[in-house]
């Protein structure tokens, strides 16, 4: 089965409202053509009153046609502000419940959101043939990686848009090639935000898959004369030499979602409430392993709601929403406050503990740079923006960041802390203190509900996993390692450490290397673990020291080792004593974004047991100073 996300103007709607108004303008300039737009209306099915029949009829020259795309990327070449249901899509397409997104628009807000979401190397965009060279088209491929297609063309290239009968024609048969492929596969499921799917570019294409499923997330339901017309492509198609049967075709594969109303941006959240519903469930029937809730991970999407909430549509100024274009102050203002925004999410995701290096290369550190490269470097600097949102420099290494004590969540554990650990120490937030301060910089004057879902939004990120995975290969692991195998998703990683354990004997020893160990804490692997006679935690953080104990008992060794040279998580099964497999990730100074790998091979997990051992040993000689110094206090 593959899913793919179909994208029109509806899904812009949020913000591109005025897109009425821009036609209106046109057609006042080059005169309304009422007889072309009634011919669209009869013979294509084209609503008169879109935008993009009415483009269509004011092309009618060759002339005419170049103001209009002038006009077009003039008007469309935006990137913000942020909206929720683009924010939504990129997620979904990020974990993988879509294979691709094809979009109809010229805007670049989805473009925007799915930079934002996806590293470098995780997507491929699509809008022409050079974009296509050694592409892989098939989601079923092992080195796939998700699409984003445009095939109408782009904002920001005006020789790529295509709005007129004439060019649909002219699309590039290698995009074409890859959209076919994409739907080249026995089940098809297309979720459908704001298209009408009256284009008959794609009308043609839907005959492709045997069993073709739309389920229509759009404000309008879907006309039905365009219902008509894909029936007819359908049943016109051959397959190995017989007609399909008209009455098991006709209208069965369109489902209609939205009896409420709802705009696109709504459907899609209440999409993804179900699929966290669905995730919730046990998947595996199995009475070895209990779980808390399903096999599937299902990320969290209330950092997208806060940003949506917080720099959305409504925040444009109303002077500056009437006009073509994005005014370069309201650019200015929507980098400043997302640079904050960001930082601020990654602090609480850090648990008030970041370094510098790895904070540059994720999204604080892309937005800032886009803030002083449109400001010319006349904005505020670095410092004063890590302080709206409540992080300070630390005293004796400035390339860390630390959480501002006046905004950090009180301490439970009742252990003093020391000045020399003062700067490796987990500072949680108080999620409502955090919220208030960024909201003085970024909503102002805020509402009550603006100051709710950031103070959930921040909660959160403080309680779910303070990593994200990177779905390509690692070219370091890759090296470094015989045959590893990459796990590419959170979901991967716990069905293979099940799977390690399952294998394990009592007398089995396992090594953990973990900066929490907060996972060992799961019912799962609780159940899991429960015979093993041996387990080594290596620790950055000592906090969660006494529920470990209290599961595990004297069975488990913990050493605790200073966290900027805990930069690498192993999970080692040993055959007894001797190394047989092992889950190995690298996170140098905290940083956000890991690449996992599974190692079978017995070399490799020998390589990765000794690399724990003299950790391990480091943390012990350590822990004996530590004790030494204390007694001679």
């Amino acid at each position: 089965m593959h899913c793919i996300a179909v994208v029109g103007a509806g899904a812009s709607e949020p913000l591109l409202k005025r897109g009425g108004k821009l036609a209106k303008e046109l057609e006042a300039k080059f005169g309304r053509n009422e007889a072309e737009l009634e011919r669209l209306k009869l013979v294509n099915n084209l609503d008169p009153k879109d935008l993009e029949t009415r483009l269509i009829a004011l092309s009618s020259s060759p002339a005419a046609a170049l103001q209009v795309r002038d006009t077009i990327s003039h008007t469309y070449n935006i990137k913000h502000p942020t909206l929720l249901g683009y924010e939504l899509l990129a997620h979904l397409l990020k974990h993988r419940f879509l294979d691709a997104i094809v979009s109809f628009n010229f805007d670049e807000l989805l473009d925007q959101s799915l930079d934002d979401e996806l590293d470098f190397g995780e997507y491929k965009r699509v809008v022409s043939e050079r974009d296509c060279v050694g592409i892989q088209a098939s989601p079923s491929g092992e080195d796939y990686i998700p699409l984003y297609i445009k095939l109408h063309g782009t904002a920001s290239e005006p020789d790529s848009l295509r709005f007129t009968p004439d060019s649909y024609y002219s699309i590039p048969q290698r995009v074409a090639d890859v959209v076919e492929e994409l739907l080249h596969t026995e089940h098809c499921v297309i979720v459908n935000v704001g298209f009408g799917l009256a284009s008959f570019d794609f009308q043609r294409l839907l005959d492709i898959p045997q069993k073709l499923e739309i389920f229509n997330l759009s404000r309008k339901a879907i006309n039905k004369q365009v219902v008509q017309k894909i029936d007819t492509e359908r049943t016109a198609y051959k397959r190995k030499g017989k007609r399909k049967d008209k009455a098991k075709v006709s209208g069965c594969w369109l489902h209609e979602c939205n009896e409420g109303g709802y705009n696109c941006d709504d459907l899609i959240l209440q999409l993804i409430n179900q699929l966290k519903e669905k995730a919730r469930q046990p998947g595996l029937k199995n009475p070895k392993r209990p779980s808390e809730g399903g096999l599937v991970q299902f990320r969290s999407v209330l950092r997208h709601e806060a940003i949506a909430k917080l720099l959305g549509p409504d925040t444009v100024h109303t002077k500056w929403a009437a006009k073509p274009g994005w005014p370069k102050q309201e650019e200015i203002e929507y980098a400043r406050r997302r640079t904050i925004l960001e930082l601020a999410f990654a602090g609480a995701k850090a648990r008030g503990l970041l370094s510098l290096p790895s904070l540059v290369l994720d999204r604080p550190g892309r937005y800032y740079d886009y803030y002083r490269k449109i400001t010319s470097g006349n904005g505020e600097d670095w410092t004063s923006l890590c302080k709206a949102a409540g992080l300070i420099e630390s005293d004796d290494s400035p390339d860390r960041l630390l959480s501002d004590p006046k905004l950090r969540k009180a301490c439970t554990t009742g252990k003093p802390i020391t000045k020399e650990r003062e700067t490796w120490v987990l500072h949680k937030f108080d999620a409502k203190k955090l919220a208030s301060r960024v909201l003085e910089h970024v909503r102002n004057p805020s509402k009550a509900r603006h100051h709710k879902i950031l103070t959930e939004a921040i909660r959160g990120l403080q309680c779910e996993a303070d990593i994200e995975f990177h779905m390509r290969d690692d070219r370091v692991c890759s090296k470094a390692f015989k045959s590893p195998m990459t796990l590419p998703t959170a979901t991967s990683l716990d069905v293979y450490r099940w799977l390690m354990f399952e294998d394990a004997k009592p007398e089995d020893r396992i090594y953990i290397s973990s900066e929490m160990g907060e996972w060992l804490l799961l019912k799962t692997t609780r159940n899991i673990l429960r015979d093993q006679e041996e387990i080594y935690l290596l620790l950055a953080f000592d906090i969660n020291r006494k529920k470990l104990r209290d599961v595990y008992g004297k069975r488990l060794k913990i050493a605790v080792i200073e966290p900027w040279r805990h930069n690498r998580h192993m999970t080692i099964l040993c055959d007894h004593k001797r190394p047989e497999s092992a889950i190995y990730f690298a996170r140098r100074l905290r940083a956000p974004v890991i690449t996992a790998v599974y190692l079978d091979d017995i070399g490799d997990a020998r390589r990765v047991t000794q690399m724990f051992k003299r950790r391990w040993d480091e943390a012990k000689k350590e822990e004996k100073v530590a004790k030494k110094n204390k007694k001679k206090r």
